[in-house]
């Protein structure tokens, strides 16, 4: 139709009930949603077994609704406008919840409580303060998360749901999904710099100023090594018992401390961290999501190990 439409315009409504009171159509949203995704009023039509004409019909009806336009109908094509890509995302995401919260709760064998396990440096600095997102998204859900300082877990059988491990989890028997790397990066807060001069080449570093973990001797000496500079003594220092506590003198301003890159990339863009040298270890293991679920919640897992992967890729 192209050119030759007629102008929308919403169609009058009573000032008792505007329109922040009402629903659009379900059956127009879940034609939009089709035709939206597929970019295609016949292959929607295929998907929910109707016939083009009614696509189109409950396409216009809900551009009524709205007062505007959501798609640009071209010669052999439809084409979303600005507004029609912003309402796909929103609908989409919707009927994804719903159909997701469906299935948690009217599945009888599928209990919706998980039992998480994660590093406390993961679930301190990354996993934590991203779970509302998942709790708004399936709030049928329950997530019981512990957390330990050490090595991962024994992966025994129904101990945990879902894993996140820095490494390889002993005795795990099932295949792990790869979620980041596990690079440490030099990071100061700004706090730390003002006042010094300027620090642009690692020899600059102050020795006495190298922020250590007890349980992850050797950091330093590695990095170093890499860096090419002998002349600084990495056993120098202050020294923390472990990576949270050297985490916090570091934000403190007290020194500069070697940390994983992927679990601070957000005290990193909001500036609270500035990366020193891009100069990383690369060696260190891979961040590993295991699901070794009881049968009964085989689907609340993989909804979880769904969503940190996508959260991961965010980061991306």
């Amino acid at each position: 139709m192209g050119a030759t439409s007629a102008s929308l315009s919403a169609p009058r409504r009573s000032r008792t009930a505007p329109i922040v009171t009402r629903l659009p159509p379900l059956r127009s949203l879940r034609a939009f949603e089709a035709a939206g995704r597929r970019l295609s009023f016949t292959t929607a039509a295929e998907e929910l077994g109707v016939t083009p004409g009614a696509i189109s019909h409950q396409i216009r009806h809900l551009e009524q609704f709205l007062g505007a336009r959501l798609f640009e109908r071209q010669h052999r094509e439809v084409v979303l406008t600005p507004q029609g890509k912003a309402y796909l995302r929103s609908i989409g995401e919707a009927f994804r919840r719903i159909e997701d919260d469906t299935r948690m709760l009217f599945s009888a064998n599928d209990p919706a409580i998980l039992r998480v396990y994660a590093s406390t440096n993961l679930a301190m600095r990354w996993l934590v303060p991203r779970l509302p997102r998942f709790i708004e998204r399936h709030p049928s859900i329950t997530l019981e998360l512990s957390s330990e300082i050490g090595p991962p877990p024994s992966l025994e059988p129904r101990r945990f749901d879902v894993a996140v491990t820095h490494g390889p989890a002993p005795l795990a028997k099932t295949e792990p999904t790869r979620l980041f790397d596990g690079r440490l990066v030099p990071v100061c807060s700004p706090r730390y710099l003002a006042g010094r001069a300027p620090i642009s080449h690692p020899a600059q570093l102050d020795p006495l100023s190298l922020i250590h973990s007890r349980k992850r001797k050797g950091d330093w000496r590695r990095w170093l090594r890499l860096a090419k500079v002998p002349g600084i003594d990495p056993s120098q220092g202050i020294k923390f018992e472990d990576m949270n506590l050297a985490y916090i003198a570091t934000i403190s301003g007290m020194g500069v401390m070697l940390f994983f890159a992927n679990l601070i990339a957000e005290d990193l863009r909001a500036g609270r961290l500035i990366k020193l040298f891009d100069l990383a270890l690369t060696d260190e293991p891979d961040w590993l999501v295991y699901a070794t679920p009881a049968p009964e919640r085989v689907r609340a897992s993989a909804l979880l190990r769904e969503w940190l992967v996508t959260e991961a890729q965010r980061e991306h």
